[in-house]
């Protein structure tokens, strides 16, 4: 498992290496990354839950980058050979002729600036799964558009309702996978442009204020990935523990996202017990 995308670290170079979480902290190649949202919150999940499954820890492939481009393409070109079976390809900032060049593993994932740059590029189908949420899906059924940025209005109007409609349009354009993972109020599972799977419970609203919820969901789909569930599976367990983090935790607004990857183990156990 190998988790690739950028952080807002000044100056931090291009760094590989078996992730570790310690306390807010994630520890790559004896650098210290803060457990924020993004891609750190992600890596963070992703090694929480591979302590449940019993498989190694991820490797993360990450390089500063405050808006630049300069880490996302180290990055890319780094991606040219993957020795990986399970790729999350997450943070980065789009750059087209790169993302073709990747080598994309039959189980990758890609989510955020991934997510975005594989559409862009045209390669959407060389990938597993996307876990959008309904208004980056909106962009991802526009067969024209290259950026969320150039559908902004149409985004502002949609209805979470619309979702099923939405997957269904994107994947017979070719813009999505065959697997996805729509977030929102309700979770849906795609499969082929139908919705398979519906996850709405619990429903807590005060989840909505943490930044870096999707992040986590992304780490554990990752890992459950990694650990060989089927597909469908991985991401109905992963959705329904996402959302039991926060019964766990007691969250409020101001709980932060290292608060809630600290209680993975604890509620992904539960939930794979219930399959």
């Amino acid at each position: 498992m190998l988790i690739a995308g950028t952080v807002p670290v000044e100056g931090l170079e291009a760094t590989e290496g078996r992730a570790e979480v310690r306390g807010r902290r994630l520890i790559v190649a004896g650098k210290e990354i803060p457990v924020s949202m993004g891609t750190a919150a992600a890596v963070a999940a992703s090694v929480k839950a591979a302590e449940v499954l019993e498989v190694d820890p991820p490797r993360f492939l990450t390089a500063g980058d405050l808006g630049d481009g300069s880490g996302s393409l180290e990055l890319c070109r780094r991606l040219r050979e993957v020795d990986e079976e399970v790729l999350l390809l997450h943070y980065i900032k789009p750059k087209i002729e790169e993302i073709r060049r990747i080598d994309v593993p039959e189980r990758a994932v890609a989510d955020a600036g991934g997510m975005y740059g594989a559409k862009a590029a045209g390669v959407s189908d060389r990938f597993h799964l996307f876990l959008p949420d309904s208004g980056e899906l909106a962009f991802l059924a526009d067969k024209e558009a290259h950026h969320p940025a150039y559908v902004r209005g149409f985004l502002a109007e949609v209805d979470e309702e619309e979702a099923p409609e939405l997957a269904r349009r994107a994947y017979e354009a070719g813009t999505v996978p065959r697997y996805l993972v729509v977030e929102g109020r309700r979770d849906y599972v795609v499969e082929e442009g139908e919705v398979v799977e519906v996850v709405e419970e619990p429903l807590i609203p005060a989840m909505e204020c943490v930044g870096g919820t999707g992040d986590t969901l992304t780490g554990m789909v990752t890992a459950l990935l990694a650990a060989g569930l089927d597909t469908v599976d991985a991401c109905t367990i992963a959705c329904r523990a996402n959302r039991r983090l926060g019964e766990a935790v007691g969250v409020t607004p101001a709980t932060r996202v290292s608060e809630l990857i600290q209680a993975i183990p604890e509620v992904l156990k539960e939930e794979l017990r219930r399959g």
